[in-house]
């Protein structure tokens, strides 16, 4: 989200030199006076306060979008830490576990000889 936010601002930081450039271009090709501006265009003074507002809205805009790209890296480094955390544990646990196993797999001959001599003789 953070990327396309940066795509979307680059993008339109270029489409406002452009429209600066074509601006400026008329400018210079209808220099015989306000009567030759295309209509709808505003004074150059309007311009240029339009253009500063528009600047400092996408500068923020900008701030705003590398705030959240930082914010999900360090969300990401978060978790991949604690990912790291919990394989770590589960390989403890895994080998805990098969050790446990393996040391009831292991039967002790004296202990079959023991429990076969206490029922032969009814104790409990």
């Amino acid at each position: 989200m953070a990327q396309w936010i940066i795509t979307y601002l680059e993008q339109r930081n270029r489409q406002l030199e452009e429209e600066k450039e074509l601006d400026e271009l008329w400018r210079i090709r209808g220099n015989r006076g306000l009567n030759h501006r295309r209509p709808g265009d505003p004074l150059p003074a309007d311009r240029e306060s339009l253009l500063i507002q528009e600047n400092s809205r996408l500068e923020r805009l900008l701030e705003n979008a590398n705030q959240d790209k930082r914010l999900l890296r360090n969300m990401k480094n978060h978790y991949w830490v604690r990912m790291h955390v919990c394989k770590a544990k589960m390989k403890i646990l895994q080998r805990k576990l098969s050790e446990a196993r393996k040391r009831k797999k292991k039967t002790n001959p004296l202990r079959i000889l023991a429990e076969a001599s206490l029922t032969h003789h009814d104790t409990h």
